[in-house]
């Protein structure tokens, strides 16, 4: 099982819309969500979030997790904020990934101003078809995919 945060997750949620299946979130995911947020939409609308990671506030959390700690990150529909974007690229492993699936235009911006400084480098965007399981089993119109860079090979002694 890969290991995955799902900032702003709430589960696996499959909903019928319009004759289609809407599929979002992970079965195995580790969902980060603000303390006292429920599962708001789909056949278990009201339940508690399964693998809930707590944090205790929206626009600036601290992610109760370990530095290059989580090997994918992924956020669907959801807003980004300056701070969001920092601690996101914080926890992603060294190599690892983060996913954004249908960000708006301007949270997306401000991410990758967040995250180039930090060396992650965007691999495109994609339909989430074209990605690999459990990424390409969500049914939003695209992902834009980052990786962070692997972690610099420490500096040979050359002492006498």
């Amino acid at each position: 099982m890969l290991q995955v945060l799902d900032v702003w997750g709430e589960g696996r949620i499959v909903q019928r819309v319009k004759g289609k299946d809407l599929v979002t979130g992970f079965r195995d995911a580790y969902n980060l969500n603000k303390a006292g947020q429920r599962i708001s939409n789909g056949p278990f609308t009201g339940e508690h979030i399964p693998n809930l990671v707590l944090v205790y506030e929206y626009d600036a959390p601290d992610f109760p997790l370990d530095d290059r700690a989580i090997p994918h990150v992924t956020l669907m529909g959801a807003p980004i904020t300056y701070h969001v974007a920092l601690e996101m690229c914080r926890v992603v492993a060294r190599p690892g990934k983060i996913y954004l699936y249908d960000p708006n235009e301007t949270d997306r911006r401000m991410f990758e101003a967040v995250a180039f400084t930090q060396g992650l480098q965007l691999l495109g965007r994609f339909d989430p078809a074209e990605l690999d399981p459990p990424f390409n089993e969500i049914t939003l119109l695209a992902a834009y995919v980052y990786r962070s860079p692997s972690s610099p090979l420490p500096r040979p002694d050359n002492r006498p």
